[in-house]
């Protein structure tokens, strides 16, 4: 098989017309060249270059190869530079899917500060339920995951790595018949519509409202089932539904008195999230990076949950 190291000895010869100055380029002894070039030969079973006393000269068939190696020197160099390139994230692409809450909270942000460093990468964003999200790592739709986990760690092809999760707090409208009821109970909460996503079979027994619990999965089915907290706001502000948010996801109707919260704190209410990826697939240096950005998002948000708390609990 010939070797490309072969392909640029021969190069370096036609380029040189000497043995003498192409071993100084190769940086080889000039027996060494000789000999790699004999080999070259014999592989091939043809005679490459015309040797004089002091000069070389390529033959009908070196004609040909070397354009041939000429052609295919080029585009191992265009290749090595496209892999450069990529691990330096200035090429390629990266496809995410979100979960609905996640990217909110950190997920939007974090791919546009990328797009401000990486211009030349081609993004794709998905945003749904988590149920989309592993659909869409499982089949190779997207590169990466971040959404709650508490599905994806039951899936053994499935790789999971958390992230802090976030208190999650009960709202309504201003002017809704809980909004001054101090302390509601469950028994009072769950006579109004719950609007919220498909929440996990793990966390269905935690979230009160009027929804019902899917008998095959476990899964809590909201009576309003939405795929984006915008409609979910929308809804609970004009309704007597309650939604479920983490307080930077309605910080503006907190300040503005449209939406207000309901005193139902309870500390298992925290969804866990994390970045799923498939276990038999490396993980790309845009996808590690994004991974980086949110983290550092999500350390913000954890702050500014903790202050609006303190300001409308």
């Amino acid at each position: 098989m010939i070797s490309h190291r072969q392909l640029n000895h021969a190069l370096c010869l036609f380029k040189q017309g000497n043995f003498t100055r192409a071993a100084i380029e190769a940086n080889l002894s000039q027996s060494a060249l000789s000999r790699s070039i004999r080999n070259l030969e014999l592989e091939l079973g043809v005679s490459l270059f015309d040797r004089n006393k002091t000069t070389v000269e390529p033959t009908r068939y070196g004609e040909v190869f070397l354009a041939r190696a000429k052609a295919i020197s080029a585009d191992t160099e265009a290749l090595e530079r496209e892999m450069l390139l990529m691990r330096g994230l200035q090429a390629g692409s990266f496809s995410v899917v979100l979960g609905v809450y996640p990217a909110e909270i950190s997920g939007n942000r974090a791919l546009g500060s990328m797009l401000n460093e990486f211009p030349n990468l081609q993004y794709r964003a998905f945003v749904g339920n988590w149920e989309m999200v592993n659909e869409y790592v499982s089949n190779r739709t997207a590169d990466l995951g971040f959404a709650a986990v508490d599905a994806a760690e039951n899936e053994e092809h499935l790789s999971v790595e958390r992230v802090r999760p976030h208190e999650m707090v009960l709202y309504c409208r201003k002017g809704h018949p809980l909004a001054n009821n101090g302390k509601p109970g469950r028994e009072d909460l769950d006579q109004f519509p719950l609007v919220s996503i498909r929440v996990p079979a793990g966390l269905a027994d935690a979230i009160p409202g009027k929804s019902e619990i899917d008998r095959g999965s476990g899964h809590l089915v909201p009576s309003v089932e939405i795929d984006d907290i915008t409609t979910a706001r929308t809804i609970v502000s004009q309704s007597d539904g309650i939604g479920a948010a983490v307080p930077l996801q309605i910080e503006s109707q907190l300040r503005s008195g449209d939406l207000v919260l309901l005193d139902f704190q309870r500390p298992w209410i925290k969804p866990v999230y994390g970045f799923i990826s498939l276990k038999s697939r490396a993980l790309s240096p845009a996808a590690e990076f994004f991974m980086e950005k949110v983290i550092r998002f999500e350390e913000e948000a954890e702050q500014k949950n903790k202050a609006l708390l303190e300001t409308y609990r």
